[in-house]
């Protein structure tokens, strides 16, 4: 894409400092990708994050991504979100008792402001798929420790979603509802907007 288009791409890992290991798994990174002539840019959190971890480090990452894509002049941001990703976001919107615009979950695109747009191209693909092409292109993969801790209310729903299949809950129809939640929520949307313009 950055041949055909002709267009800078950069890749940039958000290195939190929550974990005492953190900063070698990134250089960890940044040598794997090196070999495929990636350049990784490594971005530190100098904040310390004591409450509400995951939240506090999602503004934290954001903030910092921002701050390089006013720098650079970046328009786009590109994440890895997946399906996995969706279903987990939806369960927990649902469980704090969110309405339609929450469990609509998250879009492929989203402004982040005026200037910058956030793009999540994989939404409709599997974890284990994305696994299986990363092992195949990169020779292995690196898993974050933080994704198996149990005091996280998105590791708990990870857990969840793994029985879903055994429960004769498929994955598919979960999305189904998400997508149909959001049609609903575009629908609300556009009307809102139409009746704004219209009234104010």
């Amino acid at each position: 894409y950055s041949i055909e288009k002709k267009r800078k791409v950069f890749f940039v890992l958000v290195d939190h400092g929550i974990r005492k290991n953190s900063s070698k798994e990134a250089q960890n990174v940044k040598i794997l990708l090196k070999k495929k002539k990636i350049n990784l840019i490594i971005l530190k959190n100098k904040k310390k994050i004591k409450k509400n971890t995951q939240g506090h480090a999602r503004e934290i990452r954001y903030q910092l991504l921002l701050n390089f894509c006013k720098k650079y002049r970046v328009k786009f941001i590109m994440t890895g979100h997946h399906r996995d990703d969706q279903i987990e976001t939806f369960l927990i919107r649902l469980s704090r008792g969110s309405g339609v615009q929450g469990l609509s979950s998250m879009n492929k695109l989203t402004n982040l402001n005026l200037k910058t747009k956030l793009f999540r191209p994989l939404l409709n693909e599997k974890k284990q798929n994305l696994i299986f092409l990363a092992k195949y292109y990169f020779g292995k993969i690196f898993k974050d420790p933080s994704n198996i801790n149990q005091k996280y209310l998105r590791t708990k729903i990870r857990n969840l979603v793994k029985q879903f299949e055994k429960s004769g809950i498929r994955h598919d129809r979960v999305i189904s509802s998400i997508n149909n939640l959001a049609s609903t929520r575009d629908t609300l949307n556009n009307y809102i907007q139409k009746v704004e313009k219209t009234c104010v």
